[in-house]
C-alpha cells in the first residue's frame, strides 16, 4: 500500500458555512475528514441551507475526498435510563443521521453511552435500541459507527467484548461498524505502545469482533497512562502511546487499510497538517 493510498485525515469545523469544512480539510493536505453536522455543545441544530448543502456535495465529488465522517455531538447519551435526557438525546441522534444523509455523509460516529443510575443490562438494552432506530432512519444510506471509550464507571463501550455483545444484539453488521480510537483503547487497558503491545490487541479485536467490522480508526496520543480512564487526546508521538507505538500502528497490515481521523490538540506545538505529515513520515516504504 503506497503512502497516497493511506486514507488521512482531521476533525474539521464546519463554522459559517458546512462546505467550508472541505476546504479546512484540503488545507491541512488530508484526503478525507470528519466533521460535526451541527453545534456538538447545544440540543438545537441551525438549519443548514440550500445552498451551503449543494456547495458541500460539489466540492467533496471536485476533490474526491471520501470516506467523510460524521460524528454525534457531545450531550447525547443513547444508554440512559432517565426519560428527559434519553428523549433529547434519540432526537438529537435521529436529527444528526439526517443531516448527515442530506450532506451525503456515508459513516455516523456514535459514543458508547454511560448507564448511570442504571444497571448494566438496562443500559445495554436502551442503547441497543437507539442504534436500532438509528439503522431505521439510516435507510441504508449512513454506517453507523460505534466508538469505544476510554472506560470508567458506568461506560458500555470500553472492552472489545462488550462492543461485540452490542454487535451481536443488533445483527446487522453492513448498517453497523466500529470506530478504534487509539486513545480510548490505550485508556481502557489495550496497550498500544510497541509492535508487541499493538499485536496484541489485534489478537484480541480479532477474537471479539474482527477488522472486518472496523470502519474507521482514530488516531490521538494519550495525556492519560495506560488503563487510566481519561479521555484526554495528545499530539501523536508525544503522550504516552508514543512514537513507537504510533509507528507499530499505522504499519500494521490490519490498521494501515483503514482510514485515519486525527483529533488531535491544535496549539503552538503542532496543529493538524503537522500531525498529519507527522503520522506519514511514520509509514514504512513498501520495499523496505
Amino acid at each position: 500500500m503506497k503512502h497516497n493510498d493511506i486514507k488521512i485525515g482531521c476533525h474539521v469545523s464546519i463554522a459559517k458555512s458546512v462546505d467550508l469544512a472541505i476546504d479546512r480539510a484540503l488545507e491541512v493536505n488530508g484526503n478525507t475528514f470528519q466533521i460535526f453536522t451541527k453545534n456538538p455543545r447545544g440540543w438545537a441544530a441551525k438549519q443548514m441551507q440550500e445552498e451551503e448543502i449543494q456547495k458541500f456535495k460539489a466540492k467533496s465529488k471536485k476533490h474526491n475526498l471520501s470516506p467523510i465522517f460524521g460524528h454525534i455531538s457531545y450531550l447525547p447519551n443513547l444508554a440512559s435510563t432517565d426519560p428527559e435526557i434519553y428523549s433529547k438525546s434519540l432526537e438529537s441522534f435521529l436529527n444528526e443521521i439526517e443531516r448527515c444523509k442530506i450532506l451525503g455523509v456515508q459513516y455516523f460516529v456514535v459514543h458508547g453511552g454511560s448507564y448511570k443510575s442504571s444497571s448494566f443490562e438496562k443500559g445495554m438494552s436502551r442503547y441497543v435500541e437507539s442504534i436500532l432506530e438509528g439503522i431505521n432512519s439510516t435507510r441504508g444510506k449512513v454506517v453507523i459507527l460505534i466508538e469505544n471509550s476510554s472506560g470508567g464507571a458506568n461506560s458500555l463501550t470500553s472492552s472489545h467484548k462488550n462492543i461485540s455483545l452490542i454487535l451481536d444484539e443488533i445483527n446487522d453488521k453492513t448498517a453497523v461498524q466500529v470506530c478504534f480510537d487509539t486513545c480510548h483503547a490505550f485508556g481502557s487497558g489495550y496497550d498500544l505502545r510497541d509492535e508487541k503491545a499493538v499485536d496484541a490487541t489485534v489478537d484480541d479485536i480479532q477474537t471479539h469482533f474482527g477488522f472486518d467490522n472496523i470502519s474507521l480508526i482514530h488516531a490521538n496520543d494519550s495525556i492519560g497512562e495506560l488503563n487510566s480512564n481519561r479521555d484526554r487526546h495528545q499530539h501523536l508521538g508525544l503522550g504516552e502511546i508514543g512514537e513507537k507505538g504510533f509507528k507499530a500502528l499505522i504499519n500494521n497490515p490490519n490498521f494501515k487499510k483503514k482510514p485515519w481521523i486525527l483529533e488531535t490538540p491544535i496549539n503552538e506545538i503542532r496543529g493538524d497538517s503537522e500531525n498529519i505529515r507527522y503520522l506519514h513520515s511514520l509509514i514504512r516504504n513498501e520495499n523496505n
